[in-house]
C-alpha cells in the first residue's frame, strides 16, 4: 500500500465544514469532496490543522471520516490527520481511519517534546502500532518542535513512513537536504502553495494543501513533470496573489472557506475557533474582490481551465 497509495499527486486538504448552529456538516463535507474530485485531485486529506481539528470531539471526527469516504467513493485515496500526544492514541485513530478506507495516517511530533530521542520514540512507537502507512508532517508552528534534518531522517526510518508532509519554511532547501540523505522519498510541499514552484523545482513530488483552487497546483505539478519550466513560471506567476492572500496567517482559513463557499463546495465559510465564525469582515472581503479581479477568476464549481485564464491575462 505504501508503494501506491503516497506517490506523486496533488492532494487537497479538504475543510471542516460547520452549519449553521456550529455542527459539523457531514453532507457538506461529502458534497465538498466530491467536488474536489471532479476538480482533478489526485487524494484527499481531512483532519489536519486547516480542518480545525483540535475543536472537534471523537464523534465529530467520525462524522468527519464517513463523510470523506462516501465523497471520494474511491475514485481518489484519502490520508487522515491521526496526529497525538501519544502513540495508542495515534494507533487509535489511525485503525478509525483505516476502517473507512483511509490509504495513510497522517501523524506529526507530539506538542512541545524538545527531546529528540523522546521525539524518536514517539514516532517509533506509531511506527510498530499504526495499522496504515505514516504520512509524517513536519510542522513546527502546529506542534512547537522543530525536526532537524537529520533527526527527520531518523523519524522516517523508525516510523517507516511513506512520505512527508513538509510545512517548516524555508521548504526548499529542506527538500534538498533531504532527498540528499532519502533519495526518492515522496515530499508534499503544503503552506497553502505559497513556496510550491520552488518546492516542485528541488524535487518534491506535489502539495498537500487546502488552497481553493487545487486545479492551479495540479497543472504547476504537470508543467514540471513535463519539463517545461516555462509553462511552471506562467501558471505559478499568474496565480500567485491569489495563493498569498489566502495564504495569510490567521484569516487565510476564513478566506478558504468563502473562496470555496462561492465556488459551490461549501454551503457556509462558517469556522471555529479563534477565526471569527462570521466570516471575513467587509474590508478583507473587498480584498478578495479585488485579487480576484487581478487574477482574472469568477468563482463556480466548473473545474478552472487554467489555459483560458492564461489566455485572457494582461499581464
Amino acid at each position: 500500500m505504501a508503494g501506491t497509495a503516497l506517490q506523486a499527486g496533488t492532494w487537497w486538504i479538504a475543510p471542516t465544514p460547520f452549519d449553521d448552529e456550529g455542527a459539523v456538516d457531514g453532507p457538506a463535507l461529502e458534497a465538498a469532496v466530491r467536488t474536489a474530485v471532479s476538480w482533478g485531485v489526485d487524494g484527499v486529506t481531512v483532519l489536519g490543522v486547516m480542518g480545525e481539528v483540535t475543536s472537534l470531539d471523537d464523534a465529530e471526527r467520525a462524522t468527519v471520516l464517513a463523510a470523506t469516504a462516501a465523497g471520494t467513493g474511491g475514485a481518489v485515496p484519502f490520508a487522515v490527520g491521526c496526529s497525538a500526544a501519544s502513540p495508542p492514541l495515534v494507533a487509535r485513530r489511525a485503525r478509525e481511519a483505516a476502517a473507512h478506507g483511509a490509504v495513510a495516517a497522517m501523524v506529526a511530533a507530539p506538542p512541545l517534546v524538545r527531546d529528540s530521542d523522546a521525539v524518536l520514540g514517539f514516532f517509533g512507537a506509531v511506527g510498530e502500532a499504526a495499522p496504515l502507512p505514516v504520512l509524517l508532517q513536519d510542522e513546527p508552528v502546529a506542534t512547537g518542535v522543530a525536526l532537524s534534518v537529520t533527526t527527520l531522517v531518523e523519524a522516517l526510518r523508525r516510523s517507516g513512513a511513506a512520505a512527508v508532509k513538509l510545512e517548516d519554511a524555508p521548504t526548499p532547501p529542506k527538500i534538498s537536504k533531504l532527498l540528499a540523505r532519502v533519495p526518492g522519498l515522496t515530499v508534499y510541499g503544503g503552506l497553502g502553495g505559497v513556496s510550491a514552484h520552488a518546492e516542485l523545482s528541488r524535487g518534491a513530488a506535489g502539495t498537500m494543501t487546502g488552497f481553493a483552487y487545487p486545479e492551479v497546483l495540479r497543472a504547476l505539478r504537470l508543467a514540471f513533470e513535463a519539463g517545461d519550466r516555462a509553462r511552471a513560471g506562467r501558471v505559478f506567476d499568474h496565480f500567485l496573489p491569489l495563493i498569498a492572500f489566502e495564504g495569510q496567517p490567521g484569516s487565510g482559513l476564513a478566506v478558504r472557506k468563502e473562496l470555496l463557499r462561492r465556488r459551490g463546495a461549501l454551503t457556509s465559510a462558517r469556522t471555529r475557533g479563534p477565526v471569527p465564525a462570521a466570516g471575513l469582515d467587509p474590508v478583507t472581503t473587498a480584498e478578495l474582490d479585488d485579487v480576484l479581479a487581478r487574477v482574472g477568476l469568477v468563482p463556480g464549481p466548473e473545474p478552472l481551465d487554467v489555459d483560458a485564464v492564461l489566455a485572457g491575462s494582461t499581464r
